[in-house]
């Protein structure tokens, strides 16, 4: 009697192991959010901007996800390479929407109108990182640029020309393409604003001889240079005015890493160098959100080879998004972007802003903190901190 009565609770616990099985499955199941990516692989910013992004997915998966409305989801990258065409940039948005039927999407694409184009009516939210104006329009709801690439210019230009009051001209070197102009047209109207002569002077995208802008400038022999928008071309620009002998002050609106520079530019010719930075080049990071995100990239690559994570800016708004608005409805997180969210990344504190200046009262665009270096005994010393109101308050009138 009792070996049937064992017998049969075996039985019955054998039966019910499945059942228990698959309770247990399912709640410990994980929700995965998927985000597109389309950047440029062979641009370093379209990399740095892919590495950055990653090791801060990977921070929070680890962790356990991102929390929205009490679910945890761990974060997968559905990733393209645009290689800087329309046509491929198109095709990819393109799969991403209708093939891998992703709801939010990151790029830095200079062809962003083509972009929008599909993300709009689609209702994704688009995230950019680029500086290219068709990306601000009255009527989009779902596109926002989050990585402070139109007021970092009037943020660090305008610190640094109220700091040097003495500069009376300066001579610009910017690509000669989309992003370079609606750089170099930023740069250009804040460094006027302070009183400063300013000549502009654009080569060609693709040039990897800029020995004309060295010689320019060597003639020229303006009070201080910069060079900015080219990302890859910027150390090319510096090292061909140093050759050509020009001794004045080099500084540049970008957060353009040491790293970068020492990679065209002799050490001693960068020293006094003046220039935006993260808080991720001084050692140590000067905030726990950088130290943390600096050891992780240390981790994952190896070593920190400077990379520049101003376009991490874009993820750090979706993700802090999604978890105020605690949906994923994406009309609800773009009406969070859309309503001066505030939010912090490896960059520093940050916040969504509205562009009167275009008639847009939604904030689709952003500002952040910004570290002010100064290169000191050959390493970056910190020399300010520009607050997000602070920065602000550089905006130009009426933005």
């Amino acid at each position: 009697m009792k070996k049937r009565l064992l017998f049969g609770l075996l039985i019955i616990a054998m039966l019910a192991m499945p059942m228990m099985t698959a309770c247990n499955s399912s709640s410990s199941s994980t929700n995965t959010l998927k985000i597109g990516l389309a950047v440029w692989m062979g641009w370093p910013l379209g990399l740095d901007m892919q590495r950055g992004i990653t090791v801060m997915a990977d921070q929070e998966n680890k962790a356990g996800g991102i929390n929205i409305g009490g679910k945890k989801y761990q974060v997968q990258f559905v990733q393209y390479d645009t290689n800087n065409d329309q046509t491929t940039t198109t095709s990819d948005i393109n799969k991403l929407i209708s093939q891998d039927k992703v709801n939010y999407i990151i790029t830095e694409s200079m062809y962003i109108g083509s972009v929008v184009a599909l993300t709009e009516p689609a209702k994704v939210i688009c995230m950019s990182g680029s500086p290219v104006p068709a990306q601000f329009d009255k009527s989009f709801q779902y596109t926002f640029q989050g990585g402070f690439m139109d007021f970092a210019t009037p943020e660090v230009a305008g610190w640094i020309a109220a700091s040097n009051p003495q500069w009376k001209t300066v001579d610009c070197a910017f690509p000669d393409d989309a992003g370079g102009h609606a750089y170099g047209g930023g740069v250009i109207s804040t460094l006027q604003s302070y009183g400063i002569t300013v000549n502009p002077l654009y080569y060609p995208d693709t040039s990897t001889d800029l020995s004309a802008i060295g010689t320019k400038v060597k003639n020229d022999n303006p009070d201080a240079f910069m060079a900015a928008g080219g990302s890859g071309t910027d150390p090319l620009a510096f090292q061909a005015v140093v050759q050509a002998g020009y001794k004045g002050q080099l500084f540049s609106t970008t957060t353009i890493t040491l790293a970068t520079l020492e990679s065209a530019v002799p050490a001693a010719a960068l020293e006094g160098f003046i220039g935006g930075a993260w808080p991720v080049e001084f050692d140590p990071a000067t905030t726990q959100v950088a130290k943390d995100f600096k050891a992780a990239y240390i981790a994952k690559y190896g070593k920190w080879d400077g990379p520049e994570i101003q376009l991490t800016g874009a993820y750090s708004a979706l993700v802090a998004a999604l978890e105020k608005a605690g949906t994923l409805d994406t009309t609800k997180v773009a009406d969070i972007l859309g309503s001066g969210l505030q939010f912090e990344g490896p960059t520093g504190k940050a916040q969504m802003v509205d562009r009167p200046d275009l008639g847009i009262s939604r904030t689709v665009d952003s500002v952040s903190e910004f570290c002010i270096k100064k290169i000191v005994n050959g390493q970056p010393s910190l020399l300010h901190t520009v607050t997000v109101p602070e920065g602000i308050s550089y905006l130009p009138k009426g933005e």
